[in-house]
């Protein structure tokens, strides 16, 4: 599936690379991947990310991934 993490992640973990092909069967899976890639990435994306699973936001790391075509990774906006 097409992977997409936005700035600032891309460039703190992925050299500013944004965009990935990846396969995992659940967000938990796809964190781990993609920190493998960039070491440090998951707990940053545990404490700061926000994600979107086809348009839709998915706060449930174990949301399964079998039919997603895209995910998005961007920054949490502070709001107030």
């Amino acid at each position: 599936m097409r992977v997409i993490v936005l700035e600032p992640f891309a460039g703190q973990f992925f050299a500013g690379q944004t965009e990935f092909d990846l396969a995992a069967r659940n967000l938990f899976g796809l964190l781990h991947a993609l920190d493998a890639l960039g070491p440090g990435f998951a707990d940053a994306a545990e404490a700061g990310a926000a994600i979107a699973v086809d348009g839709t936001m998915e706060a449930d790391w174990s949301h399964a991934l079998a039919t997603a075509q895209e995910v998005l990774i961007v920054p949490k906006i502070a709001g107030g």
